[in-house]
């Protein structure tokens, strides 16, 4: 005959249970931040909202 595992402890249980919970909970906030927090600085005048920067220095034209 096979042997069969102890069956798991409520307490092991409710231990992934509220581990899973609080990922999820952690994951729902930071979207949600995501969602609402506005940038601390807003797009250059010159710039489309959303538009990739460039890291390299743009003359000033002058």
């Amino acid at each position: 005959m096979p042997r069969h595992s102890a069956p798991r402890s409520s307490v092991e249980s409710a231990r992934k249970r509220l581990a899973a919970a609080l990922l999820g909970t952690g994951a729902l906030a930071g979207a949600l931040l995501t969602a609402v927090v506005t940038p601390a600085a807003p797009p250059a005048p010159d710039r489309e909202p959303g538009a990739a920067s460039s890291e390299l220095a743009q003359s000033s034209g002058d």
